[in-house]
């Protein structure tokens, strides 16, 4: 009979900081692109709304945020009759759209960051 003794020695704190760099990754991939699509449906006339967007949002910690006075009540209704202007696909509710269309490619994009791909 052949015995194996075997030990193993794991570094949970480098495991662990992995970790979070890959979520950390991951993070900062997907309210890149939450923030990309929702701006996709975005009203504007002077693209301060969308602007907003990009400097109130903290990408990387997971906040996604457009701060303007106007910002809520046009997120908040839809039924606006949105000028088609300067983004033909404005609306209401941009977030909610941007999922509805997008959530499969944001899932695998946050996916592929996390796996370092």
């Amino acid at each position: 009979m052949i015995s194996i003794n075997v030990k193993v020695n794991v570094d949970e704190k480098k495991i662990n900081n992995g970790i979070v760099r890959q979520l950390d990754k991951a993070q900062f991939a997907l309210d890149q692109e939450v923030l990309k699509d929702s701006n996709f449906y975005i009203p504007a006339r002077d693209f301060y709304l969308r602007d907003s967007g990009v400097t109130h949002s903290r990408i990387g910690e997971g906040l996604v945020s457009w701060q303007t006075p106007y910002a809520r009540r046009l997120y908040y209704n839809p039924q606006y009759n949105f000028s088609k202007d300067k983004n033909p696909h404005a609306r209401g509710l941009w977030f909610e759209a941007a999922k509805a269309q997008n959530r499969g490619a944001w899932e695998r994009i946050a996916q592929q960051a996390y796996d370092g791909l």
